[in-house]
């Protein structure tokens, strides 16, 4: 019977394998629940952290799971930077799932990367504000002279992209580092 299917109808099958069973309806629901939630606690968060539009403050109190946490400027945009990158992580997983929701082709063995998204987004983002921050800002420049906008924005842009600012990366480590010889059987892209 399996020789009377066509091969268009046999490509659209899940592939064999761990993990290459289709995600069910309750794997869907828990995992649209958690990418909402996670988006949600990430907005607060950043309302939560956003910078004090009041010149020259040194510090300020926030709110953090029912305890009141002291944050100075430089700490509140690194905070804002995570928070970024991860919101970017999730918005880059949220348009992913409802696509392969949509398309019934949402397969199990890629649940894990998007769970991880928002902590892959994060990673890259603070990643990327380290390199940025030290390479083109003074080190006398305090957060007051940066703009959070701009550090939001460029962490959202790195989570929601993190395959391409990865790759960002390594081009600006082979610029700064010499390329180390390829191996006998080097992987795909290192050699």
């Amino acid at each position: 019977m399996a020789e009377d299917v066509p091969d268009s109808e046999a490509t659209q099958t899940a592939p064999q394998g761990p993990g290459g069973s289709l995600v069910g309806p309750v794997g869907i629901i828990l995992l649209l629940v958690y990418l909402a939630a996670m988006s949600l606690v990430l907005v607060c968060g950043l309302v939560v952290i956003w910078p004090s539009p009041v010149a020259g403050q040194d510090s300020r109190t926030v709110l953090a799971f029912d305890r009141l946490v002291p944050v100075n400027p430089e700490v509140g945009l690194l905070l804002m930077v995570a928070l970024s990158g991860a919101l970017g992580g999730l918005v880059h997983a949220l348009r992913s799932v409802y696509w392969y929701v949509g398309n019934r082709s949402l397969v199990r063995s890629w649940l894990a990367m998007y769970i991880l998204l928002p902590f892959v987004g994060t990673t890259l983002a603070v990643v990327f504000y380290l390199v940025i921050r030290g390479g083109f800002f003074s080190p006398q420049a305090g957060a007051e002279q940066t703009s959070p906008f701009g550090f939001a924005a460029l962490a959202v842009l790195v989570g929601m992209f993190s395959p391409q600012a990865a790759l960002k990366l390594k081009e600006v480590a082979g610029t700064v580092f010499a390329k180390p010889q390829a191996g006998q059987d080097p992987a795909p892209g290192e050699g």
